[in-house]
């Protein structure tokens, strides 16, 4: 169970990559730092408290079966 320190800490790391441009949640772990699962998590977590949008779109390269794949983007929440 995260504590109150750890969601402050990805926070602290997560908020400043979000701009008002939609980024892919691979993009946005990468620049983090952190494992994927952890930083969609984290990013789900922002969404839930309204500091964050999210949109699900075509992966742009990757399908299965012959369908493509959704990826989730995200951007800072519009004032």
């Amino acid at each position: 169970m995260p504590t109150d320190d750890a969601d402050a800490s990805w926070d602290a790391r997560l908020l400043p990559l979000l701009s008002d441009q939609w980024q892919s949640a691979e993009a946005l772990a990468a620049r983090a730092g952190g494992p994927h699962h952890t930083v969609l998590a984290r990013l789900k977590d922002l969404l839930r408290r309204n500091l964050a949008e999210r949109r699900i779109v075509k992966h742009p390269t990757k399908s299965h079966a012959g369908r493509p794949l959704q990826q989730a983007e995200f951007r800072r929440m519009r004032l």
